[in-house]
């Protein structure tokens, strides 16, 4: 008896530490401004807190608005490159959900939109453009790097037909993000195409009053 007791003395201790541990992972608190451009917090519209879990493997965000209320949440397994992973959700400052975007190590796998009275939409429309996102050389450009480099999964006969639409974001820096097949035809096709897009060069990006911008962009691919 005294030695079980002893026993439970012994292993409470390390228990607690490893609790306390687990509890402890580093916070880190950053703030934005109107444009997502990093900030003090007096010249702040948002704020993200980020808790950094599984030894630094996994880092856990939760974006705010300034009034407290939550913008976005969501997982990355890294920053650099950026990895998103799991659920990422965006809300109006009302608390409705605006967004919702799965992600699987990366890849898109699921996209939902919300309009602010909570009805399911379609992707949202981008704001009228002082410059269109453009690529380098234009969309004949576009289409010839595609031709050029799209591998044709071997053994697919008879070859299926039809057209992928792509859906992704330019973001601010000309390069392409949250890349998913919108409509598809044949998985393996559906995969090359969006690993494509991902790979892209970077576009010159959308300006709105002199500021570059996330832009949404849809790209049928046509298989024949």
């Amino acid at each position: 008896m005294k030695l079980r007791f002893i026993l439970l003395v012994l292993l409470l201790p390390l228990a607690t530490t490893l609790a306390s541990a687990q509890k402890t992972q580093k916070i880190d608190t950053t703030y934005f401004d109107q444009d997502w451009e990093e900030t003090s917090k007096t010249g702040s519209a948002f704020y993200r807190v980020t808790e950094h879990i599984r030894n630094g493997k996994m880092h856990v965000v939760t974006n705010y608005f300034n009034s407290g209320k939550i913008e976005m949440t969501g997982s990355y397994l890294s920053f650099s490159p950026e990895i998103k992973d799991g659920e990422f959700i965006w809300y109006y400052e009302s608390g409705n959900k605006k967004s919702q975007i799965n992600y699987q190590r990366g890849m898109v796998v699921m996209v939902k939109y919300w309009n602010e009275s909570g009805q399911e939409t379609g992707a949202p429309e981008s704001p009228k453009l002082d410059k269109q996102p453009e690529f380098p050389g234009g969309m004949s450009q576009v289409y010839k790097y595609i031709a050029e480099n799209f591998k044709y999964p071997p053994g697919l006969i008879p070859r299926p037909k039809g057209k992928i639409i792509i859906r992704f974001v330019i973001d601010k820096d000309g390069s392409t993000t949250d890349v998913f097949a919108a409509e598809l035809v044949h998985p393996l096709l559906d995969a090359e195409a969006v690993r494509l897009v991902k790979a892209m060069p970077k576009w010159e990006p959308g300006m709105l009053n002199g500021k570059a911008v996330r832009v949404y962009y849809i790209l049928p691919i046509s298989m024949q």
